[in-house]
């Protein structure tokens, strides 16, 4: 009897374990195209590195234009486009990394922000918030 108490404990707490790991992987899935659309564009981004050297201001437009802002270290700013390949945000800058485009998926995180692959943190602040 007590043998087989502890295979159905051991059972049960394998089972709770297997859920807990797979209700948080769900939580923290990529968002696909369509979300980042309607979550991004056309909000004011608030952003910063996770490592914090950087932060500043993003405005990804509905017509595929794109303005932003690095506050710190150094005030600098650059306008350029945006574009969504699959489930991935793309920007292009005139000057910010050579003009070349990179493309990062975007993750929910906690507290109503969002977390690139690129180590970026967003958070929208959009007018009179």
């Amino acid at each position: 009897m007590a043998g087989n108490l502890r295979r159905i404990a051991f059972a049960a707490g394998f089972s709770l374990a297997g859920l807990t790991v797979a209700l948080s992987g769900a939580a923290a899935t990529d968002l696909d195209g369509p979300a980042i659309e309607s979550e991004l564009i056309g909000r004011t981004i608030v952003w910063w590195e996770e490592g914090g050297w950087h932060k500043g201001h993003l405005l990804l437009s509905p017509d595929g234009t794109a303005e932003i802002s690095v506050d710190d270290p150094e005030p600098a700013g650059d306008t350029g486009r945006w574009v969504i390949r699959g489930a991935d945000l793309c920007t292009v800058w005139g000057d910010l990394r050579g003009g070349r485009e990179k493309c990062y998926s975007v993750r929910r995180g906690t507290g109503g922000r969002f977390v690139t692959s690129g180590g970026n943190v967003f958070e929208i602040r959009d007018v009179g918030v």
